[in-house]
């Protein structure tokens, strides 16, 4: 898969040096802060300027972007934007060339992952997320839980 790095325009983002990592005009990842201490992490929203949007499936790309933090030796989060949107922050790194190699294993996981699901993948994302043996459901995004079985239910009504 080909995508870029480029600067952001996106207002009210506190941070020295701030990128985007885009692919066919979407926004999948964002990179914030600056040289020897880089915060690679999925986007939020799309872009203020340059009619870059932000990639559709938000459950979905933070569910890549946990499985992917794990690689890189985090402990799988997510967070809330200052809007309480929620995002994963895929890894920490030195060099803003070292965010391709967190780009690159946020997409494979996104590719080998979507859009079908069998009820085998989605036993084995929970056994990923969950944090202990309880057998309680783990909560993903947007009021989706995801049950040890497999299922996923919309608790947000």
């Amino acid at each position: 898969m080909r995508f870029d790095i480029i600067r952001s325009s996106k207002s009210y983002i506190n941070s020295d040096e701030h990128y985007i990592v885009v692919f066919e005009g979407v926004v999948y990842l964002r990179v914030v802060g600056s040289e020897g201490d880089y915060i690679v992490m999925t986007a939020t929203a799309g872009e203020d300027f340059n009619g870059v949007v932000a990639y559709g499936n938000l459950v979905e790309l933070n569910e890549a972007a946990l499985r992917a933090s794990k690689a890189f030796g985090l402990i799988p989060a997510v967070k809330r934007d200052y809007h309480g949107r929620e995002y994963v922050e895929v890894c920490r790194c030195e060099y803003l060339s070292d965010a391709y190699r967190a780009a690159e294993q946020v997409f494979s996981l996104l590719k080998k992952h979507s859009p079908e699901r069998t009820k085998k993948e989605m036993v084995e994302v929970y056994s990923e997320l969950s944090v202990d043996d309880s057998g309680g459901d783990v909560y993903l995004s947007d009021g989706l839980w995801l049950s040890s079985d497999g299922s996923v239910a919309d608790r947000s009504r």
